[in-house]
């Protein structure tokens, strides 16, 4: 005789799957890091709330080698229909493995919950709003010496799961102003 189980212990496994702790995604990302031009992307909550805050990394060979570097890097946000600055230094650490990396750290700020579903009466306006809140731009302005291409990876986590909650998009990098024209 087979061990079935109970329903209501199914309904728990299917709702324990379903829960996710502290995650981000990329909403947003530019198409090419182009030497001294400005570079965009957008880190959203996708998971549940946190208020330990998330960090954002670059990091690869260029990094390693001095060729591609960063001074500062730039942080909109926007909550209750205002949009704040915040301008931070893009720090040249050393990993543990010894390799390079340039990291920002944002402790204080909170991760919305964008588990829940949408909760129903809302306006089309108010869940807008709340998107755009869970939502975290970021501009930089890179650097690169090098005679030819390169990739750069970006890594943002949240620091309350660093590995299960993080999100990586690897970029190209360029010296080459006219990039776009020359890749038709």
């Amino acid at each position: 005789m087979k061990f079935l189980p109970k329903l209501s212990e199914l309904k728990m496994a299917v709702k324990m799957s379903r829960m996710r702790g502290a995650k981000v995604r990329f909403a947003a990302c530019g198409g090419v890091l182009i030497d001294g031009l400005p570079f965009a992307f957008s880190v959203a909550s996708d998971g549940a709330a946190s208020s330990k805050g998330f960090c954002v990394s670059f990091s690869g060979e260029a990094v390693e080698d001095g060729r591609l570097t960063f001074d500062v890097i730039e942080l909109r946000t926007f909550k209750n229909g205002r949009s704040t600055l915040q301008k931070k230094k893009l720090a040249k650490i050393v990993k543990t493995d010894g390799k390079h990396i340039y990291q920002a750290r944002f402790p204080g700020l909170e991760l919305l919950d964008t588990t829940a579903k949408k909760e129903k009466g809302k306006s089309r306006e108010e869940q807008f709003l709340g998107d755009i809140a869970s939502t975290y731009s970021f501009k930089v302005f890179p650097h690169y010496s090098g005679d030819e291409d390169t990739e750069v990876m970006i890594t943002c986590y949240p620091f309350e799961d660093p590995i299960g909650g993080l999100a990586v998009e690897w970029k190209p990098c360029t010296s080459d102003k006219d990039w776009f024209e020359h890749r038709n």
